[in-house]
C-alpha cells in the first residue's frame, strides 16, 4: 500500500510545542564529494537582475513566481530507482531562476539515497519516481525549501552559553537595569544552590540598553555575591566583567600585566583592575572555567546543532574556534553525531596562529565537518560602538575621547602578512569588520597580497559589513569578495544606530545590501550567533523590511526583494562556503537538505515574514527536525 503522509500527520502524538530529532547524517551523500551515477543536472537559469540602488520603493520589488519543471534526469526512466520519499502539494521553490529572472518554482520533488532524483512537474514526478515504497509526503500548501546556511555564526559558542544566565534586554530577555542583572545572578546562585567558589557566569548584557546606559562594574558584581567568583559577558562576547572574587581567582592584580591583544582596564588614576577584561583578556576567564568533559562537551554541541535544524538550518558555521572546539567536533564527526553540517574557521590573530595551521586539511567534508578557512577579527561591534570607522561616532561611550571612531585590532603588516600565507595555502579568508576603515584596511591587504601572486579564486568574505562604503562595494566586486550582511541586528539596535551611535544620514545605510544588488554583489545573511538568536526568518524579515524594534523603517532604499533575501539563506551561502555544487538550489544531483516553512515566503507580506516557521527540516533526506504545525 502507498503511505500516504499528510504534513500535519509527521508529528502525530507531539504536543504543539514539543519538538521530535532523529539523526539524518547518512554519509552516502557527503556535500562537496561527487555521487557516481547521478543524474545530468539542468543548466543555470541567467542570475537574477540586480534593481538599481537609486530607486526607493515603498515596497522590495517582487518577482512573479514561474511554475516550471526543471529537465528531467536523462538516464533511461527504466533505469531509475524508485524514490525514498516525495513531496508534493506546496510550493517547491528551487531557488533558481527563468530566462525573464522570475523564481522557478516546482509542483514536486523526490529523494533517494539523500539526493535529490527529481524536481518537477507532479504528475511526472510520481509516474518517473514513485512506487509502493515511497512515503509520500502531503506539503497541504506549505513551502518546500534548501535548508538554510547560516553565513557566519558561532555554533561552539551559542553551545557554551546554554548553561549561562541570560542577560539580554527585550525582546531576547528581560534586562532593562543592573538591578535586573543582579537579581538574576542571585536567582542563579539560590536555584543551582551554588557553594562559595563556584563560578556564576552571565551573558549577552548590552550597556546600550540598560537604564543606567553603562556596563555593570566590579562593584555591581560584588554586591551579588563576594563569595562566588562572578563573570558576565557582553553581547558581542568581547568584553567580560568580572567581580573582586573572580580576580582572585584569576590571579589579577596590580601588577599582572595586559595580555597580547587585550586590555586590563584599570580604576581611574590607579593599576587597580576595574573587573572589565576586553579583548583576548576575555579569554583569561574562559580558560579558568571548570572543564568539561567529552561527553558533556559532546552533548552541549549537539543540542546546540538541533537549536539550529529547529529553525531550518542544515549548514551552520562555528567561527573564531579555538583547538579545543575543533577537537570536539572532529569527535563528533567520526561518530557520525552531527545533525546539521558545521563549517569550521579556526580564530587568527597572529602570524604565529597562522603558521600553526599549516599542514591541516582545508576545505574537505569529513562526516558533516569542514574546515573551512581562517577568521580575523579586525574590529569590534558596531552596537558596542567598538567599530572602527572612517568618521566619529555620533556620542561617546563611557571613558572614550572625543573624536572617537573605534580602533584597530590587528596592526596592517600582520593583515598582510597573514593574507599572503593564506593565499599561497590556498586558505578562505573571513574577516569581521563592522566598520568602514576595517574593512578598508581588509581590501588593502588583499590587494597588496594579490600583487605578483597568480591564484584562483580565494572568495574572501567580509563579515557583517554593516557600514561599508558604496566605494568599497566597487572594490568587493573586483576582489570576488562576498559580503555578509547580520541585517537582523537592524531590528534590534537600529533605532539606537540612528538616534545615538551615528545620526540618521549613516544609519539609512546600514547592510547596503541593495547597493550590493545593484552591483551584481552575491551577498549572504548571517546569524552572527548567539549575539542575537539564530533565527533565519528575523534575517530574512529585517533585509527585506528593515523595520526596527520600534516599528520604524531604517534606510527604505537599501530594502532588497524577498527572491533575492532567500537568496542570500541558501544559493549564496554555498557560493560562499564553496559549496554550490552539493547544497543551496533544489537540482537534480544536489543534497537533499531541505526546509518546510508554515507559508509561501513569495506571498505573504513583508510584515509576516518574522513570523515564518520551520515545520519540518532534512539533512541528506532524513528528518531532524519535526513539529506541529501551528494553527
Amino acid at each position: 500500500m502507498h503511505r500516504l503522509v499528510p504534513l500535519a500527520a509527521i508529528t502525530v502524538a507531539l504536543l504543539s510545542c514539543s519538538f521530535s530529532y532523529r539523526s539524518g547524517s547518512t554519509p552516502q551523500s557527503e556535500p562537496g564529494r561527487p555521487t557516481a551515477g547521478k543524474p545530468a543536472r539542468p543548466s543555470r537559469g541567467k542570475p537574477a537582475r540586480p534593481v538599481s540602488s537609486t530607486t526607493k520603493p515603498a515596497e522590495p520589488v517582487a518577482r512573479r513566481p514561474t511554475t516550471t519543471s526543471p529537465k528531467p534526469p536523462t538516464r533511461p526512466v527504466e533505469s531509475i530507482t524508485a524514490a525514498d520519499r516525495v513531496f508534493f502539494g506546496g510550493p517547491v521553490i528551487t531557488m533558481r531562476v527563468d530566462d525573464a529572472g522570475n523564481p522557478i518554482v516546482a509542483e514536486a520533488l523526490a529523494v533517494r539515497d539523500g539526493e535529490i532524483v527529481a524536481v518537477g512537474d507532479r504528475t511526472e514526478v510520481f509516474k518517473k519516481f514513485a512506487d509502493a515504497d515511497t512515503e509520500r509526503i502531503d506539503l497541504a500548501g506549505k513551502a518546500l525549501l534548501p535548508g538554510f546556511i547560516d553565513g557566519h555564526g558561532h555554533l561552539a559558542a551559542v553551545a557554551e552559553r546554554s548553561d549561562q544566565v541570560q542577560l539580554g534586554a527585550p525582546p531576547i530577555g528581560g534586562v532593562r537595569s543592573i538591578a535586573d542583572v543582579q537579581r538574576l545572578l542571585r536567582a542563579d546562585i539560590k536555584q543551582r544552590k551554588l557553594a562559595g567558589g563556584q563560578w556564576v557566569l552571565g551573558w549577552n548584557y548590552d550597556d546600550s540598553r540598560l537604564r543606567e546606559a553603562r556596563a555593570p562594574t566590579r562593584a555591581d558584581l560584588d554586591a551579588v555575591s563576594t563569595m562566588h567568583p562572578i563573570a558576565v559577558f557582553h553581547a558581542s562576547g568581547l568584553v567580560a566583567v568580572v567581580n573582586t572574587a573572580a580576580l582572585r581567582q584569576l590571579g589579577i592584580d596590580a601588577a599582572t600585566a595586559d595580555p597580547a591583544g587585550g586590555q586590563i582596564v584599570r580604576q581611574p588614576r590607579s593599576r587597580e583592575p576595574s573587573g572589565v577584561l576586553a579583548d583576548s583578556a576575555v579569554f583569561l576567564v574562559t580558560r579558568a572555567l571548570p572543564r568539561q568533559d567529552d561527553d558533556e562537551r559532546a552533548a552541549q554541541l549537539v543540542q546546540a546543532e538541533r537549536q539550529y535544524a529547529r529553525r531550518g538550518f542544515t549548514t551552520v558555521q562555528t567561527g573564531v574556534a579555538s583547538p579545543d572546539e575543533l577537537d570536539a567536533l572532529r569527535r563528533l564527526a567520526r561518530a557520525d553525531k552531527h545533525e546539521v553540517d558545521l563549517v569550521a574557521y579556526p580564530v587568527v590573530a597572529s602570524m604565529a596562529d597562522a603558521e600553526r595551521l599549516v599542514g591541516q586539511r582545508f576545505g574537505a567534508w569529513e562526516r558533516g565537518l569542514k574546515l573551512g578557512g581562517i577568521e580575523l577579527v579586525l574590529d569590534g561591534p558596531l552596537f558596542a560602538r567598538a567599530a572602527w570607522l572612517s568618521a566619529a561616532y555620533t556620542s561617546l561611550p563611557p571613558g572614550k575621547p572625543r573624536g572617537w571612531r573605534g580602533a584597530a585590532r590587528m596592526p596592517a603588516t600582520d593583515v598582510e602578512q597573514i593574507l599572503e600565507l593564506a593565499v599561497d595555502q590556498g586558505w578562505q579568508v573571513l574577516a569581521h569588520a563592522d566598520g568602514d576603515a576595517a574593512a578598508e584596511q581588509y581590501l588593502d591587504a588583499w590587494e597588496r597580497a594579490l600583487e605578483g601572486r597568480r591564484v584562483i579564486e580565494r572568495r574572501p568574505v567580509l563579515l557583517r559589513a554593516q557600514t561599508v562604503r558604496e566605494d568599497q562595494l566597487d572594490r568587493l566586486r573586483e576582489l570576488g569578495m562576498v559580503p555578509s550582511f547580520a541585517s537582523a541586528e537592524l531590528f534590534y539596535w537600529g533605532d539606537w544606530y540612528r538616534d545615538t551611535a551615528l545620526g540618521p544620514a549613516r544609519a539609512a545605510r546600514l547592510d547596503p545590501a541593495q547597493s550590493a544588488l545593484a552591483r551584481g554583489l552575491l551577498f549572504t545573511l548571517q546569524t552572527d550567533a548567539p549575539t542575537v538568536p539564530a533565527d533565519p526568518m528575523l534575517l530574512l524579515a529585517s533585509a527585506v523590511g528593515r523595520t526596527t524594534r520600534s516599528g520604524k523603517v531604517l534606510g527604505p532604499t537599501q530594502r532588497i526583494p524577498v527572491f533575492d533575501g532567500l537568496r542570500g539563506l541558501t544559493s549564496s551561502g554555498a557560493h560562499q562556503s564553496f559549496d554550490s555544487e552539493r547544497k543551496g538550489e533544489l537540482v537534480v544531483g544536489r543534497a537533499a537538505d531541505l526546509v518546510i516553512l508554515g507559508r509561501n515566503p513569495l506571498t505573504v507580506r513583508t510584515d509576516e515574514l518574522r513570523s515564518l516557521r520551520a515545520l519540518a527540516t532534512y539533512r541528506r533526506g532524513a528528518p531532524v527536525f519535526q513539529a506541529r504545525p501551528p494553527r
